[in-house]
């Protein structure tokens, strides 16, 4: 059963191509991330059926992440309170609770990027600090 998500607007005044429907029926089938329904598409990357699955996925994960980016600064950079407050176990505790909700409203799909999509996209992440430099004291 292919989703019955909106057709993307189209912006340009043309005419489909001939077959362009053809064509993407030929393309990689595959189950949407957001909703789970069968769709196919010519790229071998794609992961959402249309914008609306793709935009709610993504802004489950802005939701998602401000309450871990908050947890996570105050466990790098306040050391004291984050120790004082457990923070390493809550941010464990909200990633058991989202996988919960996952897997309870979402059967089970996962709800992030792969962590070698981000290390594609920002490569000096992985890169190793070899001397570093001690800061002058003015």
């Amino acid at each position: 059963m292919l989703c019955e998500c909106p057709a993307p607007i189209r912006l340009n005044a043309s005419q489909p191509m001939p077959g362009h429907r053809a064509a993407a029926a030929l393309g990689h089938p595959r189950e949407c991330l957001e909703c789970g329904e069968t769709f196919a598409s010519t790229k071998t990357d794609a992961e959402f059926c249309g914008d609306r699955c793709r935009m709610a996925f993504n802004n489950r994960r802005t939701k998602r992440g401000a309450e871990i980016y908050d947890l996570f600064m105050s466990l790098r950079h306040d050391r004291k309170t984050a120790t004082v407050l457990n923070v390493f176990t809550l941010v464990s505790r909200l990633a058991t609770i989202y996988r919960r909700e996952d897997a309870d409203q979402r059967a089970g799909r996962r709800s992030w990027r792969h962590a070698s999509e981000i290390i594609d996209r920002r490569p000096y992440l992985k890169a190793k600090v070899l001397q570093r430099q001690p800061v002058r004291q003015s």
